[in-house]
């Protein structure tokens, strides 16, 4: 096999205790020693997929034991340490090549795979030739004769003895090594070669016929197989013989001929001998092209006559014929068979001429057919900056330059089509499969089904339109990547954070200039430059193109007066004169701002003035200088070129403007100190008083950097983003870096990148720079008016005659239609804002309906579930708003979890294995985030390391961020800091600081101030709306498309139509698949003294397949309302329909069409149809406290007085409401009791109520113990209000199991909770803690133990051996009444399912009181051991005050016991939660008093009014004891698993 055919691969495995790395080993015979014999089954070898039988071992952990003995290398296998990662090199089997090759599934998760190909005949074609010519070569003894070998040509020849398939290639104009791999390609079915017939001509006869030597195959006598490859042997071909090609230049098709290799002849005939490569050897799937290029030639003896096969120095046909007609092959020379003899070169074998220096240069067609090279790119000034680019061998599109001369420092070159002519449909329909399969690589859907839909739509759009559109996300990827590839640009280290805008849409000249209006003052920003482009219809047919005249949009005039003199910008002077001709009247002073000349849809140009306010001029001056002021110089702030063809696809967007930010020397010494410019370095040498008469008084120079110095320093001084050429170097030197990194090259052109000014001392002069295009692209064009024809001129005659016409009602009811549908379209291609929102109880939901409401005033805004939402889309995205909810301790919502997940792998890619992610954990990605300080304020001094920073995948990116949840709970809003600080790890950038609704408090108003804020701040950043727009934005927060109002809602009764199954319509509202469970029993856990209730219940899952869990897993139960309750309500509503009478309920909704707005009522999807008492009792909540805007309604329909101000007051004075809601927390029914004087539209509250939720209980059951069944343990909530004395209230879920009977249906779901899982590795110990019904989880834990000691073998990890140890810290009131499971927990411990079983008594009579984490403090050092010595896992399942009180208790055991610091301690708290061995299971929390009640509220109030102001809010109001439970607040409800903790429950 050819040495150099791939067969070796890295692969990383565990080593194990139970079966190792995985695999078997056995000695071979030669070296290397250790071969694979065998894979364990199950193993990390098998499992990888990565190791086969056969291989050998090469290398272990970088030890190289290919020269170690068997016995030594088993040795260092036995030594490798049990639990640790092992790095092997492998070789493949003999007679094979082996490599790894990385896809990516259709979720775009990459997975590493083996290919291992056999190679049909071990000794490869490529081998066979090398090795053929090299012997003919070696036999000649006088091979370097008169040779000057250059120390270039002998790091050749060190390649070449190598064995390496490189040769000197180069692409564009310079000599670069090229490494050539040369796949081969297997012979079809196996078959023999010995059958294959050539007929040789011998080397004389070939000379009397003047023809080359050829090998050709008897086609007779010859069965062709059609995978094998041809070998084509040839010469290089001659610039005088213009006709012939190179046999792997023919197969990519037309070239130009400036593409073809050449050679040189010299004097008196003999060989040129400067090159010592032997032969060249090309190789693709069909061919094998043998270029001979030296005097070992088949042809001459080393004193360059003609052979007869006979002398020394030459290959014999015969050796030559055996060598190559062992493998099934076509052997042709040039691509000619011999009955091609006519078509053959007229120049004889004897003539070839060797490749001179210069032909080496321009090889560069063979880049396209060599499988594998690079260009290695050298830094002169640091040596061990070395790029390997391999990024050209990807270009399609040749540079200008000839083998005989460099074209790189021409400004333009001829078009390759005449100006205007479009692409042939051939050659858009090859670019758009280029494009297309490159923007679905890049977001790793390559050959996906919308990848083809997607090719499908394109290829169908090309063939019957002949043109196609890209879609939105397309043209943002295009646009960028062009910046990306332009070779002429130093600041490209931006590229990805273009904005994009797209104005396709637009069909006039007038709609042109608003939208490049926009541009403009996007761009300017104030000063803080942003890089945008806007784009404009595509060419179609040549003659309706849309350009923008102006070289740039804002550039000064230029005037040339009669006597030759020049008064503005002299580059302007023939603009200027078209700008004039079309009726532009100018002040004729040195800066005048070109007015705008556009043209629309091949019409003519129109001419606008650019409004003076969007004009941001920086006046010059200087720090050192007054004079300088004086001088009256000054600059545009924003360059923006119009004048480049924006090619992407195939498609030619001939108007795109363009900006950046300026660089200092194109101002300083470019616009003002060049001579054909304003010319300005003898005026300001002079006010300088150097001495201009001679030029070694360097006073150009001196002038020239003082000029730079004024620029600089004013820009700066009035904020105008700019950068000098230095950082502007460095920042394109680590962009030339990343993109190695990324994309395996960079194309620059070195003499556009060099600045004008201090070339030398940038770190660019030094660097070798490779120059090739690549495509999408900017090119530049012809200015317009050279070439362009006035319609109006042509037709002027015609349109003095022509009638006028008269339109009829028909005629402009049609263009009524067509202005409403291009109004359509026009806000439709408005910026878009994307809302996604994760939400377990829909409030999140409710609130990013709301904010969309406010940003459609002024944005193309929609609304999506993160887990609905493509997440590839984010990175094109311009402007996304994120509302979400937290669950638990800091994870996100269900919803939300496939989100987090791909935001947390975009940042952290490496941290996965087998595609799937190592680690979820969010703690340190959420902590607060840094969003506090003021974005406004920026300084200004930062400014240009933004400008030159690296840039992340989401850098285009604005963004905000609203966090709902509870300041009761440790983790505040984790889960929206963690979406806040990733989006800007990832180089988002906020619009907005984040906003926090605190459930406790002010939670409305909080979304409020934020979404106000958010929204005016996104209209200044994109520079849309207006005050109207604001103050209209203002309105929809109290007033939604769905905020009740009279009129707008109705209810109207459904009499043919069945009431549906509660379940299946509680699916559709949740968007969830609830399923029913049967009630098997309810029995009370506590003694029958006790004055509490806590029950276990039991359900059937009758057979239900989507009804799996796990122990730890959480149940969500769908209760009903009490019915005393709903028949309240139902007593007050009215104009009610029979609350026994199916109904639906409708909204009346305006939809605006082409011809105006229509009204229409359709079914309002909140609701199903179903009948008053089911919506009540089912799917309305009715106990929790209202909202401020409901009582706002509720004032509407008040009758008397007394009773609306009091409710307009609780709904306007947060403080008051706050209150209110503490002291009463009211229900609906109590509400309307207090407020008689209100009556109740049952529209009102059907529409405005939220929705009744599903309670989470954490499984107490193992599936195993107890199949086809779910246990829960709930305790039963009946508290007073208002200290004691107020209503008595009862909770929803609890209170309505109590009351079932055996055999009723309860509708449920399963929520999967896998951060409470048992370990996998049963062998390590388990600490559980869980006062009252926190014991609920921890029950499946110990039925699961015991089956698993009574099914499984004892578990064995690494040295580690049987079941490790489970530890329950239990705690409760009093042993005699409240131990619930006291008899469970014995036999456990019986059964040694636990290991110990540790009570706290709280109110024990005649004891002290004790709590878990006392009894945790007393076994402190036992705890230590378990945990940090023994790797346990810790399991706390209880209400938030305890569950805080745990993790102090054990963050001061490890610091005492552990020695360490408190912050340390933290920190290693912090990891046992980042390494999933820290567990929480959080619910409710209760209120110990009226008293602490109104202290929370307090601070909760605090935190509202410092909210809305920009400064930082350290203030965070600690969490509420749970002893002494009085009352119970409204918003610990729903989310999470609810096991109340004594007498807690949800309602």
């Amino acid at each position: 096999m050819d040495p150099e055919l791939p067969n070796r691969i890295r692969v990383k495995l565990f080593k194990r205790h139970e079966d190792g790395l995985g695999f078997l080993i056995k000695p071979r015979t030669q070296k290397p020693y250790v071969a694979v014999s065998a894979l364990v089954a199950g193993g990390l070898a098998e499992q990888s997929g990565l190791v086969h039988i056969g291989d050998t071992v090469i290398r272990v952990n970088e030890i190289d034991i290919s020269e170690k003995s068997y016995e030594d290398a088993v040795e260092l296998l036995k030594a490798l340490p049990v639990d640790a990662p092992v790095a092997l090199i492998l070789r493949g089997p003999d007679g094979y090549s082996t490599h790894l090759e990385t896809t990516f599934r259709e979720n775009g998760v990459p997975r590493t795979i083996r290919v291992t190909r056999k190679i049909a005949n071990s000794d490869s074609i490529v081998s066979r030739i090398r090795r053929t010519f090299s012997r003919a070569s070696s036999a000649s003894p006088n091979r370097n004769e008169h040779r000057s070998v250059s120390p270039a040509r002998n790091r050749s020849r060190r390649l070449e003895d190598k064995r390496t398939e490189g040769c000197f290639v180069d692409n564009q104009c310079c000599i670069c090594d090229i490494d050539q791999n040369f796949p081969i390609v297997p012979n079809c079915n196996g078959t023999s070669h010995k059958n294959n017939k050539f007929q040789l001509k011998d080397a004389e006869s070939q000379t009397k016929s003047n023809s080359p030597t050829i090998l050709s195959k008897n086609n007779s006598n010859m069965n062709h197989c059609d995978n094998s490859p041809t070998i084509v042997v040839t010469r290089p071909v001659s610039q005088t013989d213009p006709d012939v090609m190179d046999a792997d230049v023919k197969l990519r098709g037309k070239i130009s001929n400036t593409d073809r290799p050449t050679t040189v002849r010299t004097p008196g005939g003999h060989i040129d001998q400067h090159d010592n490569k032997k032969i060249e050897i090309r190789q693709n799937t069909e061919n094998i092209t043998v270029v001979v290029r030296e005097n070992g030639d088949l042809s001459k003896n080393n004193k360059g006559t003609m052979s007869t096969g006979k002398e020394n120095g030459v290959i014999e046909n015969n050796k030559l014929l055996n060598s190559l007609t062992e493998n099934k092959t076509n052997l042709i020379t040039n691509g000619e068979h011999t009955e091609d003899r006519a078509k053959q070169r007229r120049d004889s074998f004897s003539n070839i001429n060797l490749h001179s220096p210069n032909s080496q240069r321009r090889r560069s067609s063979m880049a396209a057919v060599s499988p594998k090279k690079y260009v290695k790119l050298r830094n002169y000034a640091d040596e061990k900056q070395v790029f390997s680019d391999t990024l050209h061998t990807k270009v399609s599109q040749s540079v200008p330059c000839v083998h005989s001369k460099c074209l790189g420092s021409i400004m333009t070159h001829p078009p390759s089509r005449p100006i205007g002519e479009p692409r042939s449909q051939e050659e858009l329909l090859t670019q758009a499969k280029e494009f297309i399969d490159e923007y679905y690589t890049t977001i790793k859907r390559l050959n996906t089904e919308a990848h083809q839909k997607r090719w499908q739509e394109v290829e169908s759009s090309i063939e019957k339109r002949g043109t196609y559109e890209l879609t939105t996300n397309e043209l943002t990827y295009g646009a960028k990547t062009a910046w990306r590839n332009e070779a002429r640009c130093i600041g490209r280290i931006q590229w990805n954070k273009l904005q994009v805008f797209d104005a396709r849409h637009i069909t006039t000249a007038r709609g042109m200039f608003e939208a490049i209006c926009n541009h403009i003052k996007y761009g300017n920003n104030k000063g803080n430059i942003r890089s945008a482009i806007t784009i404009f219809p595509a060419r179609t047919d040549g003659k309706h193109d849309f350009r923008v005249w102006n070289s740039q949009l804002i550039r000064y005039a230029g005037y040339k007066e009669a006597d030759g003199a020049i008064i503005g910008d002299p580059a302007s002077v023939e603009f200027t004169e078209i700008c004039t001709k079309m009726g532009w009247k100018s002040k004729r002073s040195m800066f005048d701002v070109l007015p705008l000349v556009l043209q629309a849809n091949g019409l003519d140009p129109e001419l606008f003035e650019i409004p003076p306010d969007l004009v941001m001029e920086v006046n010059l001056k200087h720090p050192k200088f007054p004079w300088f002021a004086d001088l009256g110089l000054k600059w545009y702030g924003l360059p923006a070129v119009s004048a480049l063809l924006f090619d992407c696809g195939g498609l030619e967007f001939t108007a795109a403007p363009f900006n950046g930010w300026y660089m200092g020397t194109e101002i300083g010494a470019r616009d003002f100190c060049d001579v054909h410019r304003y010319n300005m370095l003898e005026v300001i040498a002079t006010k300088m008083g150097l001495d201009i008469r001679k030029s070694s008084s360097l006073w150009k120079d001196r002038a020239l950097v003082e000029m730079n110095i004024s620029v600089l320093h004013s820009f700066q001084s009035q904020g105008v983003t700019i950068t000098d050429h230095h950082a502007a170097s460095e920042s394109f030197l680590k962009f030339m870096e990343n993109e190695q990194k990324n994309r395996g090259g960079c194309p620059a052109d070195w003499v556009w990148i060099v600045p004008p000014m201090s070339g030398s001392i940038t770190p660019v002069f030094h660097q070798e720079m490779l120059r090739y295009k690549m495509k999408p692209s900017y090119e530049p064009m012809e200015d317009p008016w050279k070439t362009y024809v006035w319609k109006k001129d042509r037709e002027k005659n015609k349109s003095l005659d022509r009638p006028k016409r008269k339109f009829g009602f028909k005629e402009l009811a049609r263009a009524v239609k067509f202005s409403a549908k291009l109004m359509n379209k026009a806000l439709a291609r408005r910026v878009k804002c994307t809302i996604l929102y994760a939400t377990e109880t829909g409030k999140s939901e409710r609130f990013a309906n709301t904010l969309c409401e406010i940003f459609k005033h002024g944005f193309d805004a929609k609304v999506l579930s993160m887990d609905s939402y493509d997440f590839i889309d984010l990175e094109h995205e311009a402007l996304v708003l994120f509302v979400s909810s937290t669950f638990g301790n800091g994870d996100p919502p269900e919803n939300g979890e496939s989100f987090a997940k791909n935001l947390h792998d975009l940042k952290s890619p490496k941290n996965t294995k087998n595609g799937e992610s190592v680690s979820m954990s969010y703690f340190r990605m959420s902590t607060a985030s840094d969003s506090d300080s003021p974005i406004e304020n920026k300084e200004k001094d930062d400014e240009d390391d933004n400008l030159n920073a690296e840039t992340g995948p989401l850098s285009n990116l604005r963004y905000s961020v609203f966090g709902l949840g509870s300041r009761a709970y440790p983790n505040f809003c984790a889960f929206a800091h963690f979406v806040d600080n990733m989006l800007n790890a990832l180089g988002g950038e906020r619009i907005s600081k984040m906003g926090e609704g605190d459930e406790l408090c002010g939670q409305e108003e909080s979304f409020k101030l934020w979404a106000q804020d958010t929204f005016k701040m996104a209209c200044e950043t994109f520079c849309v709306g207006d005050a109207n727009a604001i103050q209209e934005a203002t309105g929809a927060l109290s007033s939604t498309d769905f905020s009740w109002s009279p009129g707008k809602f109705r209810l109207t009764p459904e009499d043919n139509d069945k009431e549906t199954d509660i379940t299946e319509s509680l699916t559709k509202l949740h968007g969830r698949q609830v399923q029913s469970v049967k009630l098997i029993s309810v029995e009370q856990l506590q003694s029958v003294e006790s004055s509490r209730e806590t029950m276990l219940v039991r359900f059937d899952t009758m057979g239900a397949e989507d009804i799996n869990y796990a122990p730890g897993d959480h149940i969500a139960l769908f209760p009903a309302n009490s019915t005393k309750l709903v028949d309240g309500i139902l007593s007050r509503l009215h104009n009610a329909p029979p609350p026994d009478q199916l109904i639906k309920l409708e909204v009346l909704q305006e939809r605006t069409t082409p011809l105006g707005t229509t009204k229409s009522w359709s079914h309002f999807d909140k609701i199903p149809v179903c009948t008053m008492r089911t919506a009540f009792a089912h799917f309305l909540d009715i106990t929790t406290p209202p909202s401020q805007a409901f009582l706002h309604l509720l004032a509407t329909q008040s009758s008397r007085d007394v009773d609306r101000i009091k409710l307009e007051n609780l709904a306007n004075d947060m403080h008051a409401y706050e209150d209110w809601k503490a002291d009463t927390q009211p229900n609906l029914v109590e509400i309307l009791e207090e407020f008689p004087s209100v009556k109740v539209n049952p529209s009102l509250l059907m529409t405005q109520m939220p929705l009744l939720q599903q309670r989470f209980y954490s499984i107490s059951s193992s599936p195993q113990a107890y199949p086809g069944e779910i246990h829960a343990t709930v305790a039963v909530v009946r508290y007073q209000t208002m200290g004691g004395v107020g209503p008595e209230h009862e909770g929803v879920c609890s209170t309505w199991l109590s009351r079932l009977q055996v055999g009723d249906i309860v509708p449920c779901l399963v929520r999967a909770a896998p951060q409470f899982h048992m370990p996998d590795d049963a062998t390590l110990p388990m600490i559980m803690i869980g006062p009252g019904t926190g014991i609920a989880p921890f029950r499946s834990f110990w039925q699961q133990r015991k089956i698993d000691r009574d099914m499984l073998q004892e578990p064995t990890h690494g040295e580690k051996k049987g079941w490790g140890d489970m530890y329950l810290y239990f705690g409760c009131r009093q042993s005699n009444m409240d131990h619930i499971y006291k008899s469970e927990l014995a036999q456990a411990e019986a059964d040694k399912s636990i290991t110990r079983v540790y009570t706290a008594l709280s109110r024990e009579p005649g004891v002290p009181k004790v709590y878990v984490q006392d009894v945790l403090k007393q076994n402190g050092k036992e705890v230590f051991e378990q945990i940090l010595r023994r790797g346990g896992h810790v399991y706390v399942c209880g209400d938030v005050q305890m569950a805080n009180d745990v993790s102090t208790t054990l963050c001061k055991i490890i610091q005492e016991f552990g020695k360490l610091s408190a912050e340390d301690a933290k920190f290693v708290m912090l990891k046992l939660r980042e390494a999933n061995r820290f567990h929480e299971d959080i619910f409710g929390v209760g209120v110990k008093s009226e008293a602490t009640a109104r202290d929370q509220a307090k601070r909760a109030w605090k935190y509202i009014n410092a909210a809305s102001k920009p400064t930082s809010n350290k203030e965070v109001a600690s969490p509420i004891p749970a002893a002494g439970i009085c009352c119970l607040f409204p918003f610990f409800k729903a989310r999470i698993s609810v096991h109340p903790v004594e007498n807690l429950d949800l309602h």
